[in-house]
């Protein structure tokens, strides 16, 4: 059973940001493999529809199309942005979670670079040339090099005579680092990286509130009318309903086994479960590789005991750090081995694209990067209907 409200993988969600797919409402250029190609020739098949609750003591899912008992259960429901109730913060930022939340971030980032183009107001004009990202993990750092990398070598060239505005693109983390779940190194080359492209970075640092053009930190006001947001994430209402032991975000606290404790039918992965790593007793990382191992083991432990035997606990062993840093520019962290740049950009694109379960979708991702490299990223805005009235206000005509 397939619930259509998962997230998405996030290299899909940066593509669609960047303008590096050229086709942004088809499923070809999103670069989705959609779970009903796998079950071709397998013994299993897929049922499209939303969940709405889970009774463990009946061991029944309620589905939006009808009710399913279960003998063995994997929750899978992924997360979605946790967006605190902070002064103005729910009426202005903006999430960056899903391919529509990618969308409407190239759309804002058109607008706000228009909306500067008709600013006679120099203040006004930086305002809207100054873009916060709140929250300095993967998906913080990451957003930062988007927007930074899509303005200056993407709309620029559409409006050379903004060219040499002072663009401000600001990450704020409550942390004393940037990534905190990776290796001091690397948050250290990252931080560099960032910062040699003129991104500045605020760590140890909150917002306490938004306006519509003012961001509130604990360390002072950034006066600026976007504000992106992707500090932290929640299990979905279905999980977080569950009467059973939760963690701060509503993840589900599971065993060495992925179960839930007294539910040894039950198994939760992904962002939906509050798993430890044995060797350091730490948190595993809510990440799309752990997610993939937690997968992996599952679909092995319940074969192994489908054959009578037990299954050896759950081990997550991490396989690294890879991330975007810009235009041909990225942080790679394999072993012990940290590097930037180029090569670091390179080894992100074929990883992912080995990553691609479908070959068809590998064609596409390698056609769509050569034509974004030789035509330019693509500009053009899909309104989804989503406009913040401050934008709606400045692309009005003056009367």
């Amino acid at each position: 059973m397939y619930d259509s409200r998962q997230k998405y993988e996030r290299q899909c969600v940066n593509e669609c940001a960047t303008g590096s797919v050229n086709y942004p409402g088809d499923r070809e250029g999103l670069h989705l493999s959609p779970i009903r190609d796998f079950q071709k020739g397998r013994r299993f098949h897929v049922l499209h529809a939303e969940v709405e609750s889970i009774d463990l003591d009946r061991k029944e899912v309620r589905m939006s199309t009808d009710s399913y008992p279960y003998d063995i259960l994997l929750i899978a429901l992924g997360s979605h942005t946790a967006v605190p109730d902070l002064p103005g913060l729910r009426e202005h930022a903006l999430p960056f979670h899903t391919p529509a939340d990618a969308l409407q971030l190239r759309n804002h980032l058109i607008d706000a670079v228009e909306a500067a183009h008709h600013a006679t107001d120099p203040v006004e004009r930086q305002e809207w040339l100054t873009f916060v990202v709140g929250g300095a993990g993967d998906t913080g750092v990451e957003l930062a090099a988007i927007i930074h990398d899509y303005i200056t070598t993407g709309l620029f060239s559409e409006y050379p005579w903004l060219a040499n505005a002072p663009i401000r693109v600001v990450v704020v983390g409550r942390a004393e680092r940037i990534l905190p779940m990776s290796e001091p190194n690397t948050s250290h080359l990252v931080q560099r990286e960032l910062e040699k492209e003129g991104i500045e970075v605020l760590t140890g640092r909150s917002i306490k509130g938004v306006t519509e053009t003012e961001v509130e930190t604990s360390a002072g006001v950034i006066p600026a009318r976007t504000l992106f947001w992707s500090a932290g994430i929640t299990a979905p209402d279905v999980v977080g309903q569950l009467p059973v032991r939760h963690e701060r975000n509503d993840a589900v606290i599971v065993d060495d086994h992925l179960r839930i404790p007294r539910h040894p039918e039950v198994y939760v992965i992904g962002d939906s479960a509050w798993a430890y790593a044995p060797a350091t007793s730490a948190p595993v990382p809510a990440t799309a590789q752990s997610a993939r191992q937690q997968g992996y083991y599952v679909g092995k432990a319940i074969a192994t005991e489908c054959a009578g035997r037990p299954a050896q606990p759950y081990r997550y062993t991490t396989l690294g750090h890879l991330a975007l840093l810009g235009r041909h520019t990225g942080v790679a962290e394999v072993g012990p081995i940290a590097f930037t740049g180029l090569g670091a950009w390179v080894f992100w694109h074929l990883v992912y694209l080995q990553r691609n379960p479908s070959w068809a979708q590998r064609i596409h991702m390698v056609v769509d990067w050569l034509l974004s490299g030789i035509l330019g990223r693509e500009i053009g805005q899909l309104r989804l209907g989503t406009v913040l009235p401050q934008r709606r206000r400045a692309l009005e005509p003056k009367t």
